[in-house]
């Protein structure tokens, strides 16, 4: 005897949904789990067989067949969680302040702009996740800029190692 064919039970409308999910192509996510409620609904294949046309491991697969038996389609393209948490480095005022900040030169590194968040505003945050904030706003601090050609060989070096140690 062969392995069970699985059939998902879709609606016209959930149908309807599934292809116009896979022709857009927008979130590759969505496409991926409506291509495979729509093979599901062939019941022509096994879960093997599925997780092969899919490209996913079996477990996976059982994994959007519970989804989508427990809230049809919807459920099967939902998301468990929301996305990640939104940084307080993202709020308009304190944006405004960093970027002025950053613009004038009030900073010479990642260290000084961590102290300043931190007095002024309460966050704590990583170098790396204010390098984050310097390359969004397409800025650097001001020990990391370049220095003019007529700055002496040497301090032009020694800025140069400071910047890279502090990253």
């Amino acid at each position: 005897m062969g392995r069970r064919r699985t059939q998902l039970d879709l609606s016209p409308a959930e149908r309807r949904e599934a292809l116009r999910l896979v022709r857009s192509g927008a979130d590759p996510r969505e496409v991926e789990r409506a291509g495979f409620a729509l093979l599901g609904a062939t019941g022509q294949f096994t879960m093997e067989e599925l997780a092969d046309q899919v490209g996913r491991r079996r477990s996976t697969l059982q994994t959007w067949l519970k989804k989508f038996q427990a809230g049809g389609l919807a459920g099967l393209l939902a998301r468990d969680a929301a996305p990640g948490v939104t940084s307080p480095l993202g709020a308009a005022r304190v944006q405004r302040q960093l970027q002025a900040g950053l613009k004038a030169g009030r900073w010479t590194s990642a260290a000084h702009v961590a102290a300043w968040l931190k007095e002024t505003h309460g966050i704590t945050r990583s170098r790396k996740s204010i390098y984050y904030w310097f390359e969004k706003f397409g800025l650097r601090p001001a020990a990391t800029m370049s220095l003019p050609a007529e700055t002496p060989l040497a301090k032009r070096a020694l800025v140069a190692r400071k910047a890279r140690s502090h990253r």
